[in-house]
């Protein structure tokens, strides 16, 4: 599936003969025409206000050793339905599958290519949450024993928004009445307000499971020996986030255009596959990254292998034009000089390769703020890693080139014990800064996939090795599930990652390392960033700043050699009282990361109470986010204090130029007042903010 070129530019090259332009229509050979859906397109694309685009397209091919021959047998092209000058071409008003699910995308998160958002979401349509009620007659009960609970189920849409044949002329039929009117990303619902009108519930989107506990329920069941509580005695009800009414209706659309997706989609191609008789399933386009479809379409439609490229979306264009360059549209005379077809996928770790000097700038770049070590033995930073995962602690690995496609698989994630549920939400909530709704991927050791996971008839052909690029979700075992709750989502599935020695080394020695200490064979991995709208990250200056800007929450950065943890403000050193040798040393005197620019906003509410803030922006600090730049400070004493930092004062000069403001300038600090220790554990407070933020160093 894909948006493509639109059909009349296709058709004019090839009929003015121009060889410097390719499309499908190049490869259509005289005897065998391409199937085109509808039929009569040269017709209505000649009365078309704009044009038709492609939507889904099917071919057969061949590789021998005379070479690769792609043959496009079908297309179907959709007609665009607003004008291609507005953003993204008017994508999301097209009859495609993909363009369908961005429209989906688009009414529940505001974001045409969220779709793994969306997708991620659709399992919730099974579940139930128990909301505790506060009738009359609950009380009654719960002087019996019992407590009454009212229940949540998400409510699933009736209507298609796609079904029919896709390679039928006609037949598909589309229903767009269940994404009219406000988008769910723009509604505003009473229940995300308190009884006193604060809006409360900002996050639309963020809930928990049914069965998520709070960080002291386990710890107040433990004491209560098993006996149900009361609602004043449990937390477990007001530390829950269960879903707000926007969600529940989010969960029916998105499980909705799922379920026609794979309806549809399924069809689709076993259609193709009893007319073709091949046997052999290759998936590119921005659909292909759905891993629920992908997963049904190897396991129940008998291919005898299926591959899904680490990158079938738009940026896997790039090496399909590489590949159509080396190989495609080549003369006769000219093959035999032609290079080797390729005879196993591309690796997906095609990033730059980032060199020794430049991950030491990086870390020489945000040193005030890191604690490093250098550890060249492999093995050593491995066991540092697996220590770490299995206590309970979320780690980052920096590790060779970066992958291409929008998957993190080893190189650039971040991750964590997949044994333990809680770290959903404190992942989610705390270290990626998202909806606590997402799941999380596991990487499994290949040889040991099958034994955690269910995959299917399939999985011996390839060695376990199913889904190397995480294309593909499985259901965990039911035996399994309870061992590995953190990546086992609500439906009780799995976007799975395995793993190989030939495709990832270190990694596989890392997993096996765990494996070996837990007696479970996969970590949770999730992509390396934390800042908001932040890609995964590329170099090594994204690493650290991405690593920083998590604020403690990751543990541990490894970084080839590098082994990094956050360090914390020391208070000590900046007063002199840290001891050097048996010496008492110098008080340090705290200065900026860089030039910093100050913005204030002043806004007065409907009872005329003001209230101003004050923001920063200071580009030369390793936490700046180019996409976020203003960083709003406490107060007027913390932007005072951000500009006395210059490097030549230390706290005494501080409290000394704050007591001249005050008009005391005699004031002396020997002898500390109630007021003056007040100011300063105030200016501590901020000077350590300031820090841990990277404005300042000392």
């Amino acid at each position: 599936d894909g948006m493509g070129e639109t059909y009349r530019v296709m058709r004019q090259a090839v009929e003015v003969g121009d060889e410097t332009y390719v499309s499908d229509f190049t490869l259509e050979e005289e005897e065998e025409k391409i199937e085109i859906v509808p039929r009569d397109l040269d017709e209505m694309a000649a009365k078309s206000y704009y044009d038709w685009r492609e939507a889904e397209s099917v071919y057969t091919f061949c590789k021998d050793e005379t070479g690769l021959k792609v043959k496009p047998i079908f297309k179907r092209f959709t007609q665009e339905n607003s004008p291609p000058t507005l953003y993204n071409h008017g994508f999301e008003n097209m009859d495609s599958l993909g363009a369908l699910y961005s429209r989906a995308s688009s009414h529940i998160f505001g974001d045409w290519n969220a779709c793994g958002k969306a997708m991620g979401l659709a399992p919730w349509q099974d579940h139930a949450w128990d909301k505790a009620t506060t009738t009359t007659t609950e009380t009654e009960t719960k002087k019996k024993g019992k407590k009454m609970k009212q229940r949540i189920i998400p409510e699933m849409i009736d209507t298609p928004i796609v079904e029919g044949k896709l390679y039928k002329d006609g037949d598909l039929k589309i229903n767009r009445m269940s994404m009219k009117g406000m988008p769910f990303i723009a509604r505003v619902d009473s229940d995300m307000f308190d009884d006193e009108g604060n809006m409360v519930r900002t996050k639309r989107y963020d809930f928990d499971d049914n069965d998520y506990k709070g960080p002291n329920e386990e710890e107040e069941e433990n004491n209560n020996n098993g006996e149900e509580k009361s609602d004043s005695e449990s937390t477990s009800v007001s530390e829950k986030q269960l879903p707000t009414r926007v969600a529940l209706d989010a969960i029916g659309l998105a499980a909705r255009m799922q379920t026609d997706l794979e309806t549809v989609g399924m069809d689709f191609v076993k259609h193709f596959k009893e007319e073709t008789g091949e046997t052999n399933l290759c998936l590119a386009g921005g659909v292909a990254l759905n891993s629920v479809l992908n997963g049904r379409l190897c396991r129940e439609l008998g291919f005898e292998n299926t591959f899904v490229p680490p990158y079938p979306g738009d940026d896997g264009i790039a090496v399909g034009c590489c590949a159509y360059g080396l190989f495609g549209g080549q003369a006769e005379e000219k093959k035999s000089s032609a290079p080797k077809l390729w005879n196993e996928p591309l690796s997906p770790y095609l990033g730059p390769l980032p060199t020794s000097s430049e991950m030491a700038e990086a870390v020489e770049w945000a040193e005030p703020w890191l604690d490093v070590e250098i550890i060249k033995d492999e093995k050593r930073r491995i066991d540092i890693l697996v220590e770490e995962i299995s206590s309970g602690g979320v780690v980052a690995i920096y590790n060779g080139r970066s992958e291409m496609g929008p998957r993190a698989l080893g190189h650039r994630s971040i991750l964590a014990d997949p044994r333990k549920k809680g770290l959903v939400r404190f992942i989610n909530e705390f270290v990626k800064k998202r909806e606590s709704f997402r799941p999380f991927a596991p990487s499994c050791l290949a040889e040991e996939a099958s034994e955690w996971f269910d995959l299917g008839d399939y999985a011996a052909a390839v060695d376990n090795n199913v889904s190397p690029f995480m294309s593909l979700t499985a259901q965990v075992k039911k035996s399994k599930r309870d061992k590995i709750p953190a990546v086992t989502h609500v439906d009780g599935s799995s976007r799975l990652q395995t793993v190989t020695p030939e495709a990832g080394p270190f990694y596989h020695k890392l997993i096996s390392a765990f494996y070996k200490a837990t007696g479970v064979p996969m970590v949770l991995n999730t992509s390396f960033n934390t800042l908001k709208s932040e890609p995964i990250v590329e170099t090594p200056r994204n690493a650290v700043r991405s690593f920083l800007s998590s604020m403690g929450t990751i543990e541990i950065l490894v970084m080839g050699d590098y082994v990094i943890k956050r360090k914390d403000a020391n208070v000590r050193r900046l007063l002199g009282e840290e001891q050097k040798n048996g010496l008492m040393t110098q008080p340090s005197f705290p200065i900026r990361a860089g030039a910093v620019d100050y913005k204030n906003t002043f806004t007065v509410d409907k009872d005329d109470i003001s209230e101003t803030k004050t923001f920063v922006r200071m580009p030369g600090r390793p936490m700046h986010n180019p996409k976020d730049e203003w960083f709003e400070l406490v107060d007027d004493l913390e932007g005072q204090l951000l500009g006395l930092c210059d490097g030549s004062v230390g706290v005494n000069d501080i409290m000394t130029q704050f007591a001249a403001m005050s008009g005391d300038e005699n004031q002396q600090f020997d002898k500390i007042t109630d007021y003056d220790q007040v100011l300063f554990e105030n200016i501590i407070r901020r000077l350590i903010r300031l820090n841990e933020h990277t404005l300042i160093s000392w």
